[in-house]
């Protein structure tokens, strides 16, 4: 199917900015022992927001061999860039450095809880009792194996906890309370408003982006051909209009906020990109 000329548009915008994203990421730099680790983690989640956004255009971008347009395939990494977005949000919803370190150190804690139910399952599906399984994990041949790998998250998570000043029970709030805490924080300062309150984007939106990237029932309708209830595994190309603007806008505030914080924010640059951001939400 054709594209109509406002399709076409979009999707040459949406790539005009994203080659300008990759070009002003290529100028930051990572000063690893002299860069905060509030600023690593914006550095890296940027990368994987760039990563995502040219991968979104490359999906939805029709080819001369192949018409189709994968729209709900976008929509499961456009969730992935909301998550980001919420959690960079969050991050820097602080005077501090502690929420960046709760939400590195949940790595920590993630592998913890991941090497303590591996062990358990060697335990559980053991050579004895099921001598055809194998269970091995790289050097861990037994389920005791496990335990001064264990042994070391524990010192590691309590180093990182000790030093940014955090309790021994810290954890990464769940994802709604963190969008709760970046509005209180954005209201005690006066800079709440409907376009930056998380609440309502997690509340709103974030529901059916995880229906398609976890294939509820809900998502899996988003599949079904409406007019004759045979599965649908293309996506109209009208639905540009739709996932491209909301990508545009959110993939520039997120690379606006990461020039600022590296230093290589061009106003001029930027000038008409912003312009178009603003059309977009219009």
């Amino acid at each position: 199917m054709e594209l109509t000329v406002k399709q076409k548009e979009l999707l040459e915008k949406l790539a005009s900015l994203m080659v300008y994203g990759h070009n002003q990421l290529a100028k930051a730099e990572l000063k690893r022992k002299r860069t905060t680790i509030r600023k690593k983690m914006l550095f890296f989640m940027f990368g994987a927001t760039q990563s995502y956004v040219e991968s979104i255009l490359k999906i939805i971008s029709p080819t001369k061999s192949h018409t189709s347009i994968y729209v709900n395939s976008g929509l499961v990494l456009f969730r992935s860039i909301t998550e980001n977005l919420i959690n960079i949000g969050w991050i820097y919803a602080c005077n501090s450095q502690k929420n960046a370190a709760i939400f590195h150190i949940d790595w920590l804690q993630s592998t913890l809880k991941y090497s303590n139910r591996y062990k358990e399952l060697m335990i559980k599906y053991n050579k004895t009792k099921y001598p055809t399984w194998d269970l091995t994990f790289g050097d861990k041949q037994k389920a005791d194996d496990w335990d001064k790998y264990i042994a070391v998250l524990k010192k590691d998570i309590s180093k990182w906890q000790r030093r940014y000043g955090l309790t021994a029970n810290s954890h990464l709030p769940p994802i709604e309370q963190r969008c709760m805490q970046h509005d209180d924080y954005l209201k005690a300062k006066g800079k709440l408003n409907q376009g930056n309150c998380l609440e309502k984007l997690y509340v709103t939106y974030y529901p059916y982006f995880s229906g398609i990237a976890h294939l509820t029932a809900q998502g899996l309708d988003t599949f079904r051909d409406r007019p004759t209830d045979s599965p649908s595994i293309d996506s109209h190309p009208k639905e540009i209009k739709v996932l491209v603007p909301i990508t545009y806008t959110v993939y520039f505030a997120l690379l606006e906020m990461f020039l600022k914080q590296f230093g290589v924010y061009d106003k001029v640059g930027m000038k008409e990109y912003r312009k178009v951001a603003k059309s977009m939400i219009s």
